[in-house]
């Protein structure tokens, strides 16, 4: 992980170089999430936070790398028991955003996760199930956004996994996250 968060930082690091204009900020907010092609599954509500940083490339597009925790997972009843699967996330997505006008954004990319705990909750039993999913997620996101001139904005984007989430089912099951939230954005340059 720390590789790929130097590689990132490295790229990010020329293209604000000979970027048009670079401005960072933070974003928060909340995530409905589910795991695909779980027989019973639910969405589970959590949150993302994390920072950005906005490099402009030519007139109306640049490009948004982010560092993001983000609260993931599933609900389903197993035998009459609620049971609360809760992965937890730090995402890298890089997004490619095109500006409309100077406060509307549409944008889409890739994103990298890796994951930091996994834990199921059945009745009141707690079970750490990190051993059972996978290290990194793969995934795709498409977005929209607006941003008032001070600076903040809102936000949607959903994501969805490329990769499987766990290694020993049979199904094809995968990550599919929509997110809604605030950001705040810090012109430099």
């Amino acid at each position: 992980m720390k590789k790929v968060i130097l590689t990132v930082a490295i790229a990010c690091a020329v293209l604000s170089a000979q970027a048009q204009k670079v401005s960072f900020g933070v974003k928060s907010g909340l995530n409905i999430s589910r795991v695909t092609k779980w027989d019973g599954a639910n969405s589970r509500a959590s949150v993302h936070a994390g920072g950005f940083v906005n490099i402009g490339l030519v007139k109306n597009l640049s490009l948004q790398p982010e560092l993001l925790y983000s609260g993931q997972g599933f609900k389903y009843k197993p035998l009459n028991a609620e049971a609360v699967t809760r992965l937890h996330y730090i995402n890298v997505p890089v997004m490619v955003q095109y500006r409309f006008i100077p406060e509307f954004f549409v944008e889409a990319g890739p994103q990298l996760g890796f994951l930091v705990a996994a834990r199921q909750k059945v009745g009141d039993v707690l079970v750490d199930i990190k051993d059972s999913a996978k290290g990194v997620d793969a995934g795709m996101g498409f977005g929209a956004g607006y941003q008032f001139p001070m600076g903040i904005g809102v936000s949607a984007r959903y994501m969805f996994g490329l990769t499987r989430v766990f290694e020993d089912t049979y199904e094809s099951n995968k990550n599919a996250v929509a997110q809604v939230g605030l950001f705040y954005t810090i012109k430099t340059k």
